[in-house]
Order: structure tokens, then C-alpha cells, then sequence
């Protein structure tokens, strides 16, 4: 992955990571699957979204870091795909009923 990152003024989506709640990822998940064991293929749905997750917060922290116009513009397509990753598999996840509500 490369160093780029987008601004939250910037980001069509902006404020998408700030609104995830401050409670560890997997505290998260562990409650809302009290219930339900988690399969294989939903641990690897989730740990993708962590993924998402943790390349989304890497692009912001470098987009702070950056001046160079260029670079500010990849930052900023790469900020967008990761929110359609992270849309796509926090949907997923809703879907197979990992998580109830925001995860």
C-alpha cells in the first residue's frame, strides 16, 4: 500500500472513522456473538474489516503528514476505495449476523 491518505474536509465520506465507537474491534465482536459461534470464514470476514480499518486510519495519519498536491489526490481515491471495502464488509457481516448494528 502506498503512503497516501486524505483529509477529513476532503473525504466525500468524511468522518466515517470518527463515528466508530471508541470499544475495542473484537470486544465488539465477541458481544454481539455471545450467541453465535463464529465460523472460519466469518473470522476471516472480520479480521478484513480490521484490515480496512487499520489501512483507513494509515491513510489519514499520512494525509496529515502530506503537502505535496499529487499526493494529496491518491490519498484521496485511496481513502475512498478503503470506505468501499469497509462498507462491503461491515454489510457482510450484518448479513451473516456477526454484528448487530455498528461495528
Amino acid at each position: 500500500m502506498t503512503n497516501i491518505t486524505q483529509s477529513v474536509a476532503l473525504a466525500p465520506e468524511a468522518g466515517a472513522w470518527e463515528a466508530l465507537p471508541a470499544m475495542p474491534r473484537a470486544k465488539r465482536v465477541k458481544q454481539a456473538t455471545k450467541s453465535k459461534r463464529l465460523t472460519r470464514e466469518d473470522m476471516e470476514i472480520v479480521a478484513a474489516l480490521e484490515a480496512v480499518q487499520s489501512d483507513m486510519e494509515f491513510l489519514h495519519n499520512c494525509f496529515d503528514h502530506t503537502t505535496d498536491a499529487i499526493l494529496i489526490d491518491s490519498l484521496i481515491y485511496e481513502l475512498k476505495a478503503a470506505n468501499l471495502k469497509y462498507k462491503y464488509y461491515l454489510s457482510l457481516c450484518k448479513e451473516k449476523g456477526i454484528v448487530g448494528g455498528k461495528i
